[in-house]
């Protein structure tokens, strides 16, 4: 028997929203092989599942519920604390998973999306905290059954059994629709009713497939037709998602505009689950502080490429009104990482292909999305990733800073010749410093303020003083800790141990 020698480690959020009352569900990413997982305090009205590592229930009262979790195996035992937030906000860290519009686009089914769960779960990111699962446009078709929803089509025969084949392997399920009467692809979106608009359909013989009705766009938006139908079907279509046990839904329209969002987002709260809003694709800026009022995610830009010319226009050249609506549970989405090998939108992609940015460009894309605490979608090929890709996706450090739960924006200094350096202030008291070579040479660069730091790829502790060489479109990263914070973080990690020894003995009965 193969000797267990690395101890379990948690890579879980510090915070975890919930609104009082609704069903939430809450993933525990934990590494470690043959783990025995247990929750020390579940609160009352949630169940604990040991073997997905889930947490999942309703509380009706609000407050701040600390729960704590611990992991075991042969090698060790280790403990984590989550602090369950229950009020009006939800999803206080950005959401991290995948989405498969790049992936597997127009070819998107029931049995390519198991194999990303199971992909996840055996490849290791799961344990990582990548844990969305993200049907994005062409699972439609007609709508029917109880509520006079819009169903799954030939491809997803049986929507509710995928949501929990996925919550079974420890991830959360998110799906894609419109308030418009067509989706982007074609497919009947949210004020599609039955019947009312087959005069706009395709002919059946130039359909790519049988339920993509309207035809790709522009398609159906270049009729001279109201985009949102006579008929709202879209509150029947959350009803039915609430059954199915979606945690997360993309609304794709053009623009965003708020009467449409408070709509939609009226009918998610009431609709007894936690169910995670992304505006996409256009949220207008003079509308974001409302509009964050609402979802949780604003998509802020086009759609990306895997060029760095989007990479770099999208990430350093959004605007500054998004950043100052930045916080927990309110994320500007600067759309998916074109990280690994990925497919061609509006194909079906047997095959993938991979991604045109070099290692230093993914690398920069992923450090510059977590210094900007965005959401972090990948869209990639999972059980064939790559040794390097995968050590990319798992380090650890940098993904604490995408989630840490103060959602500090950046200070962002130009430093010249196409340098940037963002500086991050982090929770712990930390910050977490990357300096950008936007240009295409190699630059050097000294930072602002000499001090002691780590250096995020390597691990390496050292001063942070003299020049520092940045590779042409590439990144350094360091975290530090200034001395003034170094007592109070050490002050809440005894405070924090010594509630996790007072939970295990009132656990115990020793109270």
């Amino acid at each position: 028997m193969k000797k267990i020698s690395i101890p379990p480690r948690f890579h879980a959020p510090a915070v975890f929203g919930a609104r009082p009352g609704n069903h939430f569900f809450l993933p525990l990413p934990a590494e470690g092989e043959n783990l025995q997982l247990n929750c020390v305090n579940p609160p009352t009205g949630t169940v604990f599942d040991a073997v997905a590592g889930t947490l999942s229930g309703k509380i009706s009262a609000p407050g701040r519920y600390p729960v704590i979790f611990e992991a075991e195996n042969a090698a060790g035992i280790a403990s984590c604390r989550i602090d369950l937030i229950v009020g009006e906000h939800i999803q206080l860290t950005p959401p991290m998973g995948w989405n498969s519009w790049y992936c597997f686009s127009e070819g998107v089914s029931d049995a390519r999306i198991r194999s990303i769960a199971d992909a996840l779960v055996e490849r290791g990111l799961a344990a990582h905290g990548w844990n969305f699962v993200n049907i994005d446009d062409c699972w439609q078709g007609k709508r029917g059954g109880r509520y006079g929803a819009l169903l799954g089509n030939e491809r997803f025969p049986d929507m509710r059994s995928l949501a929990d084949y996925i919550h079974s392997r420890g991830l959360r399920f998110g799906i894609y629709s419109t308030p418009w009467i067509s989706t982007y692809a074609g497919f009947r979106g949210g004020s599609t009713d039955a019947g009312r608009e087959e005069r706009l359909f395709l002919p059946e013989t130039l359909r790519l497939q049988p339920n993509q009705v309207f035809g790709r766009y522009p398609g159906l938006h270049k009729l001279q037709v109201d985009r949102i139908g006579s008929e709202w079907r879209l509150s029947d279509d959350i009803r039915q998602w609430a059954e199915w046990g979606v945690d997360f839904v993309k609304l794709d329209w053009n623009p965003n505009d708020l009467p449409t969002t408070r709509r939609i987002a009226a009918d998610l709260r009431n609709s007894g689950r936690d169910i995670v809003l992304s505006l996409s694709n256009d949220a207008p800026e003079k509308d974001a502080a409302e509009l964050f009022t609402e979802a949780q995610l604003c998509r802020v830009s086009c759609d990306i490429k895997d060029e760095w010319k989007s990479i770099a226009t999208i990430g350093f050249d959004h605007s500054p009104v998004w950043q100052r609506q930045l916080g927990p549970g309110r994320f500007p989405d600067l759309d998916m990482l074109q990280i690994g090998a990925i497919g061609v939108p509006n194909t079906p992609n047997p095959t993938f292909t991979m991604t045109r940015l070099t290692q230093e460009e993914q690398r920069t894309q992923f450090t510059l999305w977590c210094m900007l605490s965005a959401p972090l979608l990948l869209s990639c090929d999972i059980a064939g990733m790559d040794d390097a890709t995968f050590q990319l996706l798992t380090n650890d450090e940098l993904i604490a800073v995408d989630q840490d739960p103060l959602v500090s924006p950046p200070e962002i200094r130009d430093r010249g010749n196409g340098v940037l350096e963002y500086s991050k202030r982090l929770a712990d008291g930390s910050t977490a410093i990357a300096l950008f070579n936007r240009s295409d040479d190699r630059r050097t660069c000294r930072l602002e303020k000499e001090c002691k730091g780590r250096e995020l790829w390597n691990g390496e502790e050292r001063e942070l003083c003299g020049e520092m060489t940045i590779q042409p479109h590439s990144v350094q990263l360091y975290r530090t800790l200034p001395a003034p914070f170094r007592q109070e973080f050490e002050f809440r990690n005894m405070v924090k141990d010594q509630l996790l020894q007072g939970v295990r003995n009132l656990s115990a009965g020793s109270f």
